[in-house]
């Protein structure tokens, strides 16, 4: 599969039972968050708790290399 067919792949899977992840620094209302949700065999897809309907797909390899930026506190991943 290539690395279009993946991600096309992750927008159109049923997330309807996803256990989606929020960060517990999300604040007290928990709207304020990005959440992730893994998806077998295919990736990750992280979308805003408020606008549920926008969501972006990651490969392993993706979400990977993001998740390790923001550890390193990259500029432009945090603030």
């Amino acid at each position: 599969m290539t690395k279009e067919e993946t991600l096309k792949a992750l927008l159109a899977a049923d997330l309807t039972d996803a256990r989606w992840t929020k960060s517990s620094f999300s604040g007290g209302t928990g709207q304020d968050c990005l959440e992730a949700t893994r998806v077998d065999g295919l990736g990750w897809v992280l979308r805003h708790s408020v606008l549920t309907d926008h969501m972006i797909p990651l490969t392993d390899g993706e979400y990977a290399a993001y998740c390790s930026g923001v550890k390193a506190d990259e500029p432009g991943l945090v603030p």
